[in-house]
């Protein structure tokens, strides 16, 4: 590789193309940067002594005067040696001594060095570490940019910003307490029962899975509507009454949420905490609610504060 094109190669293709504007090269606006190169180091070379005395081209004639020039070997002829012979002594072998006919040669490897080099200017290779690393952060920006925007094309967002607007507010919290407990309660009253087994799919790397579904028969026994029905009159119907009765919102609301969760730890300690009814119900509620008596007081108690943080922001 001579110097010239090693010049030429460390030059941007931006580069490149402003040098060849600069010195006349057509029809380079669709070749590739290593077929930019050998074009224009050709044209520099027919061109030389037009562009040498160019300040802009005197880094790559150095080079070019700098490289080392093959010579050839010449040798002398005398007239009239190209008509002399030389007389060749023939010689005679055994036919034990004749040497067999070589096998066809193999076909001589016609990639040449400028082929070469060509070759490997095609492969994209990165011109350095940071330009990798910065390809690498595009490519990312853009697969993230495209998820972001897949995403917000579908019902996500808008479910999202739903619950968070349900949750935000004492009706939402007192719901999701609600829930909680009656979550806790099901596993109590409403056990699951055997339906069956899907197989195992070694592919996937999974064995045999059971598959298992309410017993809705249950909802026909005592044993469920026991203690369903003291929950409900502990933790929603008696703490809406007291609600409605004693309202302090001045008719903002229908009923008041502090009252309906003081009164509901009322009920809860009483039934709960002194252990005074309820019976079999009662302990199967204990049971099932996360917490027990305790968590349901806890309940209660997060109702307070949030109401009462609520009217504080009102106001």
């Amino acid at each position: 590789m001579s110097g010239a094109i090693y010049w030429l190669q460390k030059q941007r293709k931006a580069e490149l193309a402003g040098l060849a504007d600069h010195v006349g090269l057509k029809n380079y606006e669709n070749l590739l940067k290593p077929d930019l190169e050998l074009k224009l180091e050709e044209y520099l070379r027919v061109n030389q002594n037009k562009l040498i005395n160019d300040p802009s081209l005197e880094p790559f004639f150095k080079r070019i005067a700098a490289s080392p020039v093959r010579r050839e070997n010449i040798i002398a002829i005398t007239p009239g040696d190209e008509f002399r012979k030389p007389r060749v002594r023939r010689q005679t072998k055994a036919p034990e001594e004749i040497e067999p006919p070589l096998s066809d040669p193999e076909p001589l490897n016609t990639r040449t060095p400028q082929t070469a080099l060509s070759l490997s200017h095609s492969i994209p290779f990165p011109p350095s570490p940071a330009a990798l690393a910065d390809r690498i952060e595009t490519q990312t920006t853009s697969l993230s940019n495209s998820v972001i925007g897949y995403v917000s094309s579908t019902w996500v967002p808008s479910a999202l910003r739903s619950v968070r607007a349900n949750l935000s507010s004492v009706i939402g919290i007192e719901l999701l307490a609600l829930f909680i407990e009656a979550w806790g309660l099901r596993s109590q009253v409403l056990p699951l029962r055997y339906l069956t087994t899907l197989p195992a799919a070694p592919a996937l790397g999974t064995g045999e899975l059971a598959i298992k579904i309410p017993d809705l028969f249950t909802m026909l026994t005592v044993g469920f509507w026991g203690p369903v029905g003291l929950w409900a009159l502990t933790s929603v119907l008696l703490p809406l009454v007291g609600a409605w009765f004693i309202n302090l919102t001045d008719g903002a609301r229908s009923y008041d949420p502090v009252s309906f969760n003081v009164v509901k730890a009322l009920v809860a300690w009483v039934v709960y905490v002194r252990s005074g009814v309820g019976g079999e119900s009662r302990v199967v509620v204990e049971r099932g609610v996360p917490g027990g008596a305790q968590g349901l007081l806890i309940g209660a108690g997060i109702g307070v504060l949030a109401s009462l943080y609520e009217a504080v922001l009102r106001n």
